[in-house]
């Protein structure tokens, strides 16, 4: 707040009451109104806690990024415990994505305390997709959350009908202006005090505009003829500001105005930059004693070592200067793009290079530092635009700057111009080529192929020759990516593991975020393949949340961090977050992406979700739906032996035998005798009583020397086993199967199994805790989260519809039931659709299975 900021209480009292009774309050008035110190005071006054605010500039008209923005500030409210799934909400990569909004809304509904959210500076927001989403939360905004916008301009929503029907407070311009007393107290603290009758003419010169007080204050401290100062006062608020604007310069020192007008180029300025701009060396200490009195000038930053002159009057200085000194402002301009440039600022460099016009700086620049800039990803967008300003004739004459453009459209998913661009690159490609511009080509073609998870170029390249020549440079981490990638791609899993842990942890001390991000996701494909689900989950979040920051919101890799992450909360038994996942991984995956691998994923997370959340028909048709579009496309071999479990597993549960049997024949010809193979006959022989062939092909699964194909195979050979040692009477040795289970599927947390194993398994299990040593806590969390899965489902059934289930398994016809239960036959018919429709089956048999793995008969 200012040193001389004045409180007004009575208004701060009318905001914090309209705010509470009211779902919607608007702030709404022009530039320096004092809406956005009004709201830090009450924010101040009232408390922090409950409210969440995010500050809104040009930067956030874009979806991803204001929907990231408002999350991250809500998440980090009092009235959102850790447990909401608030915090693991992502944008969705369709920007008006209804499917986010209700998730958003839900959540928001779901806080068991009132919170507030402040947008300021709405006026900033222009994208019509983010003006969509935000009428959309309007639209249905819960009972505990209130919504405070800021804004110069009227937002666009439907003020009216909100007015109308009694969910709308406003402050405008008429409520935000300064009484007499306000502005009197205002101009006692910044040692300009005038009497009462100058005070009330100031105010009605200025309509009470805080800002302009705030300037003339400014200006009366320096002047001795005060009353001569407001009699030039203008009469209406245009021409007020005009005024202030030229009479506080014209009362600074000649030197002091130099230098704002001189500095006025850049949004925010050092004291060194300061210097270079203005040719002082005591610039510096001009800005700082502007800063004192926090009108003119803002410190900004944890150091205050930056400085932001006041929005209005650093307007009105760059437009005077392209007026006034058209040659001085493009020599400024190039001026403060060398000085980011010597200070590794090549984004703010490039920025300032384009309004000068200079095509062969540009050029250097974006030769120089060109992919650097985006692979910090930071503002891929300085880049395009001096890209557009070197023109499209010289990008295509000079292949370095080719090859920068096609990465620029690589990272932005325009994969059809990177070709234009890498053609235009061969094109031009010297007989005689630099090293440098040889690597280059090869990094950029290798990151075309990671952004499109395909493999890398088949032409020859000595990759660990490559990273020497770039040890310790800038792109070294880039190259270790791509050579990374490469080793997984060609199974060579340990050397893969090892080069994509040094890219992510060079990149992360070189602010590299693109390159991390690819390299946290190809490190969490490593952990899936090893089981490892809980670091996979952890690894993919620290991805997601990069390529979110960034707006990097349809790519294959965001899609395969969603779907890792899906398959983590689905082992986990959290089907509800499982298909959250699903869905982002459906919304991010590029339109034109020639991913069967990717949908395949995306189908078989969303029918096992679609299972585990009791739609068991629905899951089984999208499983058969992955296996059918996608089963004969290249699906790498583990991933489709566990498609095969899973759809297996379904259709035991539901009945269809002859399926099952079927899918035994297609995993036997396309993947051959497996483990998982294996598993699936013991399966079909145990629903079939034949126990003795249970009992040996569980023995395949467990005796054979070789891996399995899926983490969870020899999990579910165990659990089956146990199962089996259950229905033969032999408990002891069913306890010992159950404890190998169990040391089997705590390191990674496999939860979901044992959800689906036999419910004399889960009986089991819930009577033995507190005696299983080591892995007893997990013991306890597998049989809660079970137990009350279970209770659910059996809370479903009716007492009428759960003795008809009992009798189901029965030779009785429906007939015979009703002549038993002393009902009608239309009755037990409507008992029976009812048992149906709950636990997700078609028919008796199912049914029946149904019922006994729930322990419901």
């Amino acid at each position: 707040m200012p040193a001389n900021f004045v409180s007004r209480d009575g208004l701060r009292e009318r905001l914090d009451t309209r705010s509470a009774r009211y779902p919607l309050t608007l702030v709404c008035a022009p530039a320096g109104y004092g809406k956005t110190l009004l709201l830090a005071d009450w924010v101040e006054k009232t408390g922090a806690a409950d409210k969440a605010w995010v500050s809104l500039d040009g930067g956030d008209n874009d979806a991803g990024r204001f929907w990231t923005a408002v999350l991250s500030a809500v998440c980090g409210c009092a009235p959102v415990p850790s447990s909401s799934r608030l915090h693991t909400l992502h944008p969705p990569g369709v920007p008006d994505a209804a499917g986010f909004f209700a998730d958003l809304i839900d959540g928001l509904a779901a806080l068991p305390a009132p919170l507030y959210l402040v947008l300021d500076d709405l006026q900033e927001i222009e994208d019509e997709h983010t003006w969509h989403g935000i009428a959309m939360l309007v639209r249905h905004q819960p009972r505990n959350v209130r919504l405070v916008l800021s804004t110069r301009a009227d937002p666009q929503l439907p003020l009216a009908r909100l007015r109308l029907q009694g969910e709308l407070a406003q402050l405008r311009a008429g409520d935000l202006r300064f009484s007499t007393e306000h502005a009197a107290e205002l101009l006692r603290r910044a040692d300009a005090g005038l009497d009462d009758d100058q005070v009330r003419r100031l105010v009605e010169q200025t309509a009470g505009w805080p800002a302009g007080l705030r300037l003339a204050a400014r200006s009366l401290r320096d002047v001795s003829d005060r009353e001569a100062f407001l009699v030039e006062f203008a009469g209406n608020d245009r021409a007020v500001a005009d005024f202030l604007v030229s009479e506080v310069l014209a009362r600074l020192p000649a030197a002091t105005a130099d230098v704002l007008a001189l500095v006025s180029v850049c949004d925010e300025v050092t004291p060194a930059l300061a210097a270079a701009l203005s040719g002082r060396p005591d610039a510096g200490a001009i800005l700082a004693g502007l800063e004192r009195d926090n009108s003119l000038v803002l410190g900004v930053g944890s150091d205050r070592q930056w400085f932001r002159t006041h929005p209005l009057l650093r307007s009105y200085l760059l437009a005077d200067l392209s007026r006034q000194r058209p040659g001085v402002l493009a020599e400024l301009h190039e001026t403060a793009a060398e000085w980011f440039a010597e200070r590794e600022r090549p984004d703010k460099a490039l920025e300032h290079v384009t309004l000068t016009g200079e095509n062969r700086t540009m050029v250097d620049l974006l030769g120089r530092h060109g992919a650097t800039v985006l692979l910090a990803g930071d503002d891929h967008g300085s880049v395009r635009r001096a890209l557009a300003s070197v023109g499209d004739h010289t990008v295509r004459q000079l292949p370095t700057l080719a090859l920068i453009s096609a990465l620029e459209h690589t990272q932005v998913g325009e994969h059809a111009q990177a070709e234009a661009d890498l053609a235009s690159c061969w094109t031009a490609w010297p007989d005689r080529p630099a090293a440098e511009l040889v690597r280059l080509r090869q990094l950029v073609l290798a990151t075309q192929a990671l952004a499109r998870g395909q493999a890398l170029p088949v032409e020859p390249l000595d990759w660990p020759a490559v990273i020497g020549a770039l040890d310790g440079g800038d792109l070294e981490a880039w190259a270790r990516l791509a050579h990374g990638w490469k080793l997984l791609r060609a199974g060579a899993v340990a050397k893969a593991r090892s080069e994509l842990a040094t890219a992510a942890r060079l990149a992360r001390q070189q602010g590299f975020d693109y390159v991390a991000m690819h390299s946290l996701s190809a490190l969490a494909v490593l952990s899936c393949r090893d089981g490892a689900f809980p670091a996979a989950e952890s690894t993919c979040a620290a991805a997601v949340e990069l390529a979110y920051a960034h707006g990097w919101t349809v790519s294959p890799w965001l899609t395969a961090d969603h779907v890792m992450v899906g398959f983590a909360r689905l082992l986990s038994l959290d089907p509800d977050a499982a298909l959250d996942e699903a869905r982002h991984a459906a919304a991010t995956l590029p339109a034109d992406a020639d991913a069967h691998l990717l949908r395949y994923l995306i189908d078989l997370l969303t029918g096992a979700a679609l299972i585990d959340a009791g739609r068991r028909q629905d899951g089984l048709a999208m499983l058969a739906r992955a296996r059918h579009d996608h089963g004969d496309a290249g699906i790498p071999t583990p991933l489709l032996a566990a498609g095969m479990v899973f759809e297996h597993r379904a259709t035991l549960d539901l009945g269809h035998e002859a399926l099952a049997q079927q899918l035994v024949a297609w995993t036997r010809d396309r993947i051959g005798t497996v483990a998982e193979l294996a598993l699936m006959q013991a399966r079909t022989s145990f629903a079939h009583g034949a126990l003795a062939a249970t009992e040996s092909a569980i023995r395949e699964v467990l005796d054979d020397p070789r891996p399995p194909l899926c983490p969870t195979t020899r999990l579910e050979a165990r659990l089956l086993e146990t199962a089996l040692e259950i229905r033969l009477g032999r408990r002891t040795r069913a306890r010992g199967a159950l404890d190998a289970a169990l040391e089997l599927a705590e390191p990674s947390s496999l939860i979901r199994p044992f959800h689906h194993a036999d419910a004399s398994v889960r009986r089991l299990l819930l009577e033995q805790v507190g005696g299983f040593g080591r892995t007893n806590a997990f013991a306890a969390r597998v049989s809660q989260l079970v137990s009350t899965i279970d209770a659910e489902t059996a809370d479903v059934l009716t007492s009428r519809e759960h003795a008809v289930l009992m009798r189901l398994s029965s030779p009785q016809s429906l007939d015979e039931l009703a002549s038993d239960m002393s009902v009608s036959v239309n009755t037990v018919k409507t008992h029976v659709r009812a048992i149906y429709a709950k636990l997700g089956v078609n028919n008796r048999r199912a049914a029946v299975v149904a019922g006994r793995q729930l322990g419901l008969s």
